[in-house]
């Protein structure tokens, strides 16, 4: 009498490490390519550069400020207005510096 046939079922102790899988991108691949696909490989002229640069900063300084507003509100939520307020004065001040590197980026494209 083999009965012990059953018991062998203990080999399925979830081995599937699924949940690191490392697909998790870190979210600086804002795949808009800033026009640097040169085939020359010539060096970027400065004012190359700085196009790129400026378009990094503007999405960059964008993205900051959607989380200072973020946390404008969760503060407002946690009864914390001076906390609230003064955040929403640094999206504020971000604001100002986007518009001041668009207008960088301006004086580049002419």
């Amino acid at each position: 009498m083999s009965h012990h046939h059953h018991d062998h079922d203990h080999g399925h102790h979830d081995h599937d490490h699924s949940h690191h899988d490392h697909s998790h991108d870190h979210g600086h691949k804002h795949d808009h390519d800033h026009g640097h696909d040169h085939t020359s490989p010539k060096e970027l002229s400065f004012d190359e550069k700085l196009t790129i640069l400026l378009q990094h900063w503007i999405d960059h300084n964008k993205s900051h400020q959607e989380t200072y507003d973020s946390w404008a509100d969760k503060a407002t939520g946690e009864s914390l207005p001076q906390m609230a307020e003064v955040l929403k004065e640094i999206s504020a001040d971000s604001n100002k510096i986007t518009e001041k590197l668009e207008k960088a980026l301006g004086l580049i494209k002419g």
